[in-house]
């Protein structure tokens, strides 16, 4: 039997209960605010506000990426990153401006 693989559509379906990472504080009040604004919103309103705030998005994932092992919702922030960085490569560079340790979650 072939291993089953989820598209990164498939994987950004999901609802994850952000509320619940806050109450046992994985994440802060101002992420979950950050996270409300960007999650489930469409191409054009992502973009802006990554136009407007892209390093603060980019620490925010990798916060979580870094404090939060449950694995959908691994999967699901590096769903978000790979959509953010598939619609403007140059994005990239959202992740030198938010941290001196970029590679850091990744590798955890």
């Amino acid at each position: 039997m072939a291993p089953a693989y989820l598209t990164t559509e498939e994987v950004l379906q999901r609802d994850i209960p952000w509320e619940t990472y806050m109450s046992a504080k994985l994440i802060t009040g101002t992420h979950l605010q950050l996270l409300r604004r960007y999650d489930k919103k469409s191409d054009s309103q992502k973009a802006s506000l990554l136009d407007d705030d892209g390093p603060a998005y980019v620490q925010l994932f990798t916060n979580i990426l870094c404090d939060i092992s449950k694995e959908e919702t691994v999967e699901y922030v590096l769903a978000l990153i790979d959509e953010m960085l598939r619609a403007n490569p140059k994005r990239v560079g959202l992740f030198h401006q938010a941290s001196e340790d970029i590679y850091h979650p990744f590798l955890s």
